[in-house]
């Protein structure tokens, strides 16, 4: 019924503005009579398709979702996540690293997987760089809400 109305209303508005711009001439008057046929067919369409099928209903269209660009922006989101984390662990940690981010590629872009590589610990004694493994993995757990692998 909200479809019906709406066809309607945007047949009628249009039809304001044909009748608006048309010229005065005959030309006016066939554009302003072909608008008036346009609305006549809006307003007795639902007749039939009641005689037709017997009631009165509209079908609703299924709006489906882009699987290729939610993977795109997954895939955006997931390289800025990279840099951000690559930039931190740097900072924070003082170690050169690669990541890899994960993202699902559905409407919340929800984290995956976060997997680290540290390829220089920089100067840390001689067993240290196992607890720094360990409490990089657990402060990317709690931060991001997903699994994260340190190696």
């Amino acid at each position: 019924m909200k479809a019906y109305i709406l066809s309607i209303a945007g047949v009628v508005l249009f039809a304001a503005v044909i009748t608006i711009i048309a010229p005065g001439g005959k030309m006016g008057k066939f554009l302003k009579g072909a608008v008036k046929l346009v609305i006549l067919f809006v307003m007795v369409s639902p007749l039939v398709s009641i005689f037709s099928e017997g009631e009165f209903a509209f079908e609703t269209a299924q709006i489906g979702t882009d699987e290729e660009y939610l993977a795109h922006c997954a895939d955006q989101l997931s390289e800025e996540d990279e840099a951000a984390i690559i930039g931190y662990l740097s900072e924070e940690y003082g170690v050169t690293a690669e990541a890899q981010v994960n993202r699902r590629a559905d409407g919340e872009f929800s984290y995956e997987k976060i997997l680290i590589k540290i390829t220089d610990f920089g100067i840390i004694g001689q067993d240290e760089h196992i607890h720094i493994s360990e409490e990089i993995e657990k402060m990317l757990e709690a931060r991001y809400g997903c699994d994260a692998e340190v190696t």
